[in-house]
Order: C-alpha cells, then structure tokens, then sequence
C-alpha cells in the first residue's frame, strides 16, 4: 500500500471479522471458481474492514460517460465485507446468497467491497476478467426492462455499461490505495 505511514486497514467494530475457510469454501462452490490467493489471505485476515483515513483508489479505467465521482481518476475506497460473525449485509457469504443486485451483476462476479453510496467493488471469478476488479457504479445501472419499454434492442454486455476496471487484481488495488486528496491530513 502507498502511504502505508499514515493509511491504516481498521476493523468496522473493534475487530477485525475474517471469514472463516468453510465460508469461502461454500462461496467458491456457489460461484463455480477459485477465488484469488491475495483475496483469500486478505479475507480471511481482516474480513469486514476499512481504511483510515478516508482513500480512494487510482483507476485504470476513466469510469463510464456522464458518471459524476470527485476526480476522473480515482473512486472512494469502501468498506470490505467480512465473516458471518457480522450482520448480515455485511457478511460476504450472506451478501452472494441474498443480495438482489447479483441478479444484475455480470456472472461470475463477487462484491467484495461497497462505498458510502451503495456502490461496489467487484471481483472478476471466471474468463478475461479473472482476478481483476471493477467498480460498479449504482447511479448508472439500467434495467433491460427500460431499453424494452423504449422499444430499444438490449445490449449484449448491459451488465458492464456501469462499470469501470480499477485494478487487474487485488494486490494491484491494495497498491493504487492512497489517503484521499481532497482531505487534509494535516488537519486530522
């Protein structure tokens, strides 16, 4: 991690809340795949955590047309999703087996991570996306339904159409983390 001096990884409550190896081992199962070495250490280390101060993450990707974030080449890091020791919305096995927006996200994705707007982090787990992670922005997502009542075809890849690649693995997002620019740290 970059400015590893001042930007620490804190637990949501206290604690760190890991996932256990049954949980990931029953997610991979749900997902048909493998999850990644790095994000398998991290969550099974820390779980449900986020950063302190406050970062974001420098992007490969500029995200999509028309999406308003404070910088063109950066988003807000979120918090992580941990163990079933937490509530619910937050447990990453609870999250892949009730969250509604799986029925929206590309297949073979897992949400790893949300920001303050509802936004996620997710996890490419099968093809040209394995291992890397994008962030899907909330505000942009459009149902099929909408082109179909605008007598419009629905595009092939909709899923992606709100979405912009922020890392070509976790170790890569860990290391494009820094302390958010527009806070000043010297205040703090």
């Amino acid at each position: 991690m970059h400015n590893s001096k001042t930007l620490k990884l804190r637990p949501c409550k206290g604690e760190f809340i890991p996932c256990s190896l049954e949980e990931l081992k029953e997610i991979e199962e749900l997902l048909e795949s493998d999850l990644p070495d790095d994000y398998k250490d991290f969550v099974l280390h820390y779980g449900w955590s986020y950063f302190s101060p406050p970062a974001v993450v420098k992007t490969i990707e500029r995200p999509p047309e028309g999406y308003t974030i404070p910088s063109e080449d950066y988003v807000a890091t979120g918090t992580f999703y941990g163990g079933l020791d937490v509530d619910d919305d937050r447990s990453l096995l609870m999250n892949l087996k009730t969250l509604p927006l799986y029925e929206v996200f590309p297949s073979q994705m897992l949400a790893i991570s949300y920001d303050i707007g509802s936004n996620q982090f997710l996890l490419g787990l099968a093809g040209e996306h394995r291992n890397k992670i994008y962030f899907w922005f909330w505000d942009g997502y459009t149902e099929p339904s909408y082109y179909e009542s605008e007598g419009l075809p629905v595009p092939e890849n909709w899923q992606f159409d709100n979405m912009c690649l922020i890392a070509n693995s976790f170790s890569d997002m860990l290391s494009r983390v820094i302390p958010n620019p527009a806070i000043d740290l010297a205040s703090e």
